[in-house]
């Protein structure tokens, strides 16, 4: 589908050239669910092609048209007019009360963004100070219990806790490969942000935009993963950008990424294929190396690129897509409203507690209760012996076949 306003603007430029209007871009315009759509059975679609096509280079009779067109958009289909009158005057009540709701609605979302700023700011010290005893930057006064070692070192900070934290997590541990684990020890912090206008880029086209219409508050937000100097890849900062259409829905756009500046032979989310020269090739050949994209954490900051508004895609390919996309926005949404949240409940493991035992009383498992109780007095005897054990979370492969690394669960 394209972009209506897109559209618009493409109508615009052949009617101010003066060009001819081409039939196969108007054919492919016009939106398919038309033909299903009962207030356009009566159409001729080849008729309408046709009269659009004799309209040739007239400005005036396509601008005429255009305005015809924006004229009929929201229009009734008549479903209304043909009810009994008392009928359309409960629906007319109806609309009334949806209307108010809708205004109430209105309000809601604004005290609701309000308030989140509120308490962001509320929050932010509490981070802050989170941040500081990760680092080691602050420390807290300690006293040993018995069985501690008091003469042993204390490391710096806490160790790893942001790699336990995100390894805890079902969905964002199974993303983590050993070898990204190594590179995750070395991260110290991960932050949220709205978007800014500066986190828009503009080009000729959208400054043209701005002149004739409001500007619109940026929707989205940014992820922000701080690391120490580390051996892997030069920044101090990996971003993750989500623009919305819509945050209160959600609707995700498209996101984007920091292109990584790894070090070199470090690039953990390819694997490097090599093959020995042939037979009879000289002694000095150096092996043959080609280079293929690998399963890794950090594929996250590569997210899928959205193809342009008139590129095609077979359904297949916008499945594809459409999943990508959604693990994608999935995996964001869950370091953002959970990990950043409660990161010291999922480094201790206690987050992953909670979520079980929700899972455990799910809407399912509630329907396999009422169904085992009808049938529960023929079956005790022999599901006391055939009963399975439940199925525990055990080692998961990660990429390529690795052993994934042991979940840090500090219970």
């Amino acid at each position: 589908q394209r972009h209506p306003r897109r559209l618009s603007q493409r109508y615009h430029t052949n009617r101010r050239s003066s060009k001819m209007v081409n039939m196969k871009e108007i054919n492919e315009a016009l939106p398919d669910d038309d033909a299903n759509d009962p207030d356009f059975a009566h159409v001729d679609k080849a008729e309408m092609l046709k009269a659009l096509g004799q309209l040739g280079n007239n400005a005036g009779l396509i601008g005429a048209l255009q305005h015809k067109l924006d004229d009929l958009v929201g229009m009734s289909s008549g479903f209304v007019e043909s009810l009994h009158y008392k009928v359309r005057a409960r629906v007319g009540a109806l609309t009334e009360a949806q209307e108010t709701h809708d205004e109430l609605y209105g309000k809601f979302l604004e005290e609701k963004r309000a308030l989140e700023d509120k308490y962001a700011k509320l929050y932010a010290p509490l981070y802050a100070t989170r941040a500081a005893i990760v680092k080691g930057t602050k420390d807290v006064d300690a006293e040993p219990i018995e069985g501690d070692d008091v003469e042993e070192e204390a490391p710096q900070g806490i160790p790893e806790f942001w790699l336990c934290a995100l390894r805890n997590h079902e969905l964002l541990g199974e993303q983590i490969t050993e070898k990204d684990a190594d590179a995750l020890k070395h991260l110290v912090d991960i932050t949220s942000r709205p978007l800014t206008k500066d986190d828009f880029p503009k080009d000729e086209d959208d400054e043209e935009e701005d002149e004739e219409e409001e500007e619109e508050e940026p929707t989205g937000f940014a992820l922000e993963f701080h690391f120490e100097p580390n051996d892997f890849f030069e920044d101090a900062v990996l971003v993750k950008k989500y623009f919305m259409a819509d945050m209160d829905d959600p609707i995700l756009e498209h996101s984007e990424g920091t292109e990584i500046n790894w070090k070199q032979g470090k690039n953990l989310t390819v694997k490097v294929l090599r093959k020995k020269p042939k037979k009879g090739a000289a002694k000095n050949a150096k092996p043959i190396t080609k280079t293929e994209k690998t399963e890794s954490f950090f594929n996250f900051f590569s997210p899928p690129e959205v193809p342009d508004e008139d590129q095609e895609l077979d359904p297949e390919e916008v499945e594809q897509l459409q999943e990508a996309m959604e693990m994608d926005y999935e995996t964001g949404a869950i370091v953002k409203d959970k990990i950043i949240p409660n990161a010291v409940e999922w480094f201790t493991g206690e987050a992953n507690e909670d979520e079980s035992d929700d899972e455990d009383f799910s809407d399912e498992d509630e329907d396999d209760f009422d169904e085992d109780d009808e049938d529960s007095e023929d079956e005790d005897d022999s599901d006391d012996e055939d009963a399975a054990p439940k199925k525990g979370k055990g080692k998961k492969g990660g990429a390529d076949g690795e052993e994934k690394p042991p979940e840090c669960k500090q219970q």
